[in-house]
């Protein structure tokens, strides 16, 4: 079958901090010298995902650097690596919606240098609610220039819901639930709704589906085994889902492990093909 991984993380070499790479080694059991090799060069990602026979992965960014600790650096650093490959590695960049006066301004920039395919925002890391452009919400009308910004280049804005271990995360920003008023609003938004809300609000999540199709679901953070559990109706609304690896994560040491433990889920082969690539190809354009 032919894949796309939607939802990959990556930190260049030259940003990329011991520290952060004994934390992948201890609670991700990733490899970091297999690690390095990736975020040193972008052919050698290229070369892997050749290996194994992936079309393509969306590789993530966003600032938010008083709860992560990376700010815009990140972001340039992730669209100068995606660069060389752009038909291969899909760059989905970011600004903060609290931080940024302007970010129509940043996102131009970041649209003329590289080859955007997608917008990434993280409310858990990055202290907001996607609705909070809202009024009775505070009235924060970055989030207003940014979902414009995004219908108005044609590129769909994922955001990340669910939980978060990391310290400085607030959880509560996570409930998928905010989407709702994003999704009547800006009808015309392609929202992508990554990790179905795990693991506390998968029936949101469902419900959001079946309420707005200009939402999509990223499986990202969700471990195979336990797919159909969280999503037990997967099957139905596969057309709507795309398969990401969230590669390095927890459980999630390699992109080419993580597709081999979908692969043995007992979804059928239709719903695979469009989990694993037919969806994404539409959504991101490959």
């Amino acid at each position: 079958m032919r894949v796309i991984d939607a939802h990959i993380h990556l930190i260049p070499e030259k940003i990329v901090s011991t520290s952060v790479l004994s934390l992948m080694q201890r609670f991700f059991q990733v490899d970091p010298e297999f690690y390095l090799q990736i975020a040193r060069n972008p052919n050698n990602l290229v070369s892997y995902l050749d290996r194994y026979n992936i079309d393509a992965v969306a590789v993530m960014s966003y600032p938010a650097p008083d709860v992560m600790g990376w700010g815009d650096e990140l972001v340039e650093a992730v669209g100068e690596y995606t660069s060389s490959h752009p038909d291969r590695l899909f760059f989905f960049c970011s600004v903060h919606p609290r931080f940024e006066d302007k970010p129509t301004k940043k996102l131009e920039h970041l649209y003329s240098k590289y080859e955007v395919r997608g917008i990434k925002l993280h409310p858990v890391h990055q202290l907001f609610k996607p609705n909070a452009y809202l009024p009775e919400e505070g009235g924060m009308h970055t989030l207003e220039e940014i979902y414009q910004f995004a219908i108005d280049h044609d590129v769909p804005v994922l955001f990340h819901t669910g939980t978060s271990v990391f310290p400085r995360a607030r959880n509560k920003y996570g409930d998928p639930i905010f989407l709702d008023d994003v999704a009547t609003d800006y009808p015309k938004l392609e929202i992508i709704m990554s990790h179905g809300g795990r693991p506390i609000w998968m029936k949101t999540s469902v419900f959001l589906l079946r309420r707005h199709p200009n939402i999509t679901l990223d499986i990202s953070g969700i471990p195979p085994k336990k797919l159909t559990e969280y999503f037990p109706d997967i099957e139905k609304f596969a057309d709507r889902s795309m398969f990401g690896s969230d590669w390095p994560s927890p459980g999630v040491p390699t992109i080419h492990g993580n597709i081999e433990q979908f692969l043995n889920t007992e979804l059928s082969t239709q719903a695979k093909e469009k989990i694993l690539f037919e969806t994404a190809s539409k959504k991101l354009k490959l």
